[in-house]
Order: C-alpha cells, then sequence, then structure tokens
C-alpha cells in the first residue's frame, strides 16, 4: 500500500514538473509573440504616415522590437520567427496557406487595372512568403479593388485631383496633411 502512495507521489511530482515547463513554454513564446506584435504594429503605422513626431516614435518602437525579437527568440531557443500562441479558439499555426488564383483584369479603366496588378503583386508575394504583413498588404489592396469596382458600379465619379498649388506652399505646420491641404493644393483654400 505505501509503495502505491510512493508512485502516486512521484508520478504527481512529473506531472507538475512537467507542466510548469509547459507554462514557462507558454509564457516565453508569450513574450516574444509581443514583441513581435508590437514590431508589426509599428511597421504598419510607419506605411500609414504622420507628422515627423509620430513617425519619430513609430521608428523608434520598431527599431527596438526589431533588436529585442531576434534577443528573445535566441533567449528562449525558438527557431522559426514567426511565433503562433494557441488560445483554445482552433488551430494556432497559420503559416501553411494554399496559393490564392490572382484577380482577372477584366476591365479598360487604366485605374482598376493598376489597383488590380497591385493587388496581384501583393497575392503573389503572399502566396511565396505567407507572413503577417504580406497577408495585410493583400487585404488591403484587394479591398481596394472590391472598393473601387463597387463606386465605378454606383456610377459614382472618381475624384480627380489635380494640383494648382505645390505642397510646400500648403504643408501646415509639424508636416500635418489633411483635407485642407488637399483643398488647398487645388486651389479651392488659400495657404496658412
Amino acid at each position: 500500500m505505501e509503495e502505491g502512495k510512493v508512485k502516486r507521489i512521484i508520478t504527481l511530482s512529473i506531472a507538475a514538473l512537467i507542466a510548469n515547463i509547459l507554462m514557462i513554454n507558454t509564457a516565453n513564446a508569450n513574450e516574444c509573440w509581443r514583441i513581435e506584435r508590437q514590431l508589426n504594429e509599428a511597421e504598419y503605422r510607419l506605411r500609414q504616415g504622420g507628422n515627423q513626431s509620430y513617425m519619430k516614435m513609430w521608428q523608434k518602437s520598431r527599431d527596438h522590437n526589431a533588436e529585442e525579437l531576434p534577443k528573445c527568440l535566441k533567449r528562449f531557443g525558438i527557431s522559426n520567427p514567426s511565433i503562433s500562441v494557441a488560445n483554445g479558439s482552433g488551430a494556432a499555426n497559420h503559416q501553411y496557406y494554399a496559393n490564392e488564383a490572382l484577380v482577372p483584369i477584366d476591365t479598360n479603366n487604366p485605374q482598376l487595372q493598376q489597383v488590380i496588378k497591385t493587388c496581384n503583386y501583393w497575392i503573389q508575394q503572399h502566396n511565396q512568403n505567407a507572413d503577417e504583413n504580406n497577408r495585410v498588404m493583400r487585404n488591403t489592396a484587394c479591398e481596394n479593388v472590391n472598393r473601387m469596382r463597387r463606386e465605378l458600379s454606383n456610377d459614382k465619379p472618381q475624384e480627380q485631383f489635380t494640383p494648382v498649388r505645390s505642397l510646400k506652399e500648403c504643408a501646415k505646420p509639424n508636416n500635418v496633411f489633411d483635407n485642407e491641404v488637399k483643398e488647398c493644393m487645388q486651389g479651392l483654400r488659400e495657404p496658412k
């Protein structure tokens, strides 16, 4: 009887040890995943643009996280730079994508043709390297195709931007660019 208790205690101890190791490894992966997510966010914000102080802030964040991510991966012995953390809602690893077909260029509108070419470029990039950045760029480019097709099918006139003044003449302090600057460049507003 005593021998059975000892075996149970040893089994429970081993199970507790394994559970601790798994929890530590999950915490390690979560830390590296957090850094990777912050790096992706900074790169996304930089692509969106903004004033000088905003851009400096996101560049600093990007540079810091780009420096920290390899250190985190090395520290925890994680070799795959694309980290996936299981959250219980289904398959956590989305690295394997089927090759997506290109969008046919079935229009005579030169603007729509260019938007479709951009969408197809990002589809090809995503098919070759299915990472988060390529997925976001693909989705954005292809959403623009759908939006433009909707606008054309609604016979909504396309906005024609013809600058009358230079950007330098109309720019606001701190390099802020908004609709007022655009209207100034079109000659609808006086420079400030």
